[in-house]
């Protein structure tokens, strides 16, 4: 029986692809304008593809911009260790919220959901007090821990809503079997929630791989700053934007999320499913 696609679903599919046309369109024009020569980008003809492609911007960006690396480097490093904190309370957090009910946890999800009613750009005094207080401005830990604070308390929601739609058997046969609480979170639970899991890290990734406002508040020095952050650095002497640099900067940051993405696809579309069925 062949399938005869009904109007309404050509007019979803056509508003799909265009939206999709939409929110690329900027992304495939900056990728292409990485590898224009000058006399291209800053021609009066407006064109899509380079007639004489170059790679002259890359070994400009990679080559002469001498803090580049090292704003890469912090960005990864940054990245890496906010996540690793965020996956290991959010899914404590989660687990504890969802698995283990104590007096008074409702309070404290009342206070996780209003905490995400609030604007990020509220805090930033505050927690620009408190890091300058412990001697940590302009360093790593400056950027890793308001960055783990603000993408915590989603991260305890979508975990918490994953464990609680595991049976409660599994949790009893494991304690039966004679696990702890630990070995019940760690051996029996996590790998159940991988799918959520994924969930958080994309979606932590993504807010502080390219996170700007704290970045430029909380660091000065090249040492800590991230790409981000160095981006705007790209100018010349006249203050004016170089949009080949430019252009090559922003693809090149794009990269590992695009590649985080890709690799984690299977299972965060599994979690986003998994949380609109059930959830």
């Amino acid at each position: 029986m062949k399938f005869k696609p009904s109007f309404s679903n050509i007019i979803t599919y056509l508003v799909l692809i265009s939206l999709t046309l939409v929110f690329l369109a900027p992304f495939v024009w900056t990728v292409f304008t990485s590898v224009k020569p000058n006399s291209e980008i800053y021609s009066q003809t407006i064109r899509l593809f380079p007639m004489k492609p170059t790679f002259t911007h890359y070994e400009r960006v990679i080559n002469k911009m001498q803090d580049f690396p090292k704003f890469f480097f912090n960005t990864v490093s940054i990245t890496f260790w906010t996540l690793l904190l965020i996956v290991l309370l959010a899914t404590t957090s989660g687990y504890t919220f969802g698995v283990i009910p104590f007096k008074g946890h409702k309070l404290f999800l009342a206070f996780i959901l209003l905490v995400l009613t609030l604007p990020y750009a509220l805090y930033l005094i505050p927690v620009y007090l408190m890091l300058d207080s412990i001697n940590v401005i302009n360093t790593h830990l400056a950027l890793i821990l308001p960055y783990a604070a603000l993408n915590l308390p989603m991260s305890i929601l979508i975990m918490r809503g994953s464990f609680k739609r595991i049976p409660k058997e599994l949790e009893e046969a494991s304690i039966i079997d004679g696990c702890t609480i630990f070995q019940t979170w760690w051996h029996v639970m996590l790998p159940v929630v991988k799918p959520s899991v994924a969930v958080v890290i994309v979606l932590a990734f993504i807010n502080v791989w390219g996170e700007f406002m704290y970045g430029r508040t909380l660091t000065n020095s090249p040492d800590a700053q991230t790409l981000a952050i160095g981006i705007t650095f790209l100018r010349d002497e006249a203050a004016s934007w170089q949009f080949g640099p430019l252009s090559t900067a922003i693809t090149l940051s794009i990269i590992p999320p695009f590649i985080i993405f890709v690799a984690m696809q299977k299972y965060f579309v599994k979690g986003i499913i998994e949380g609109a069925l059930k959830g």
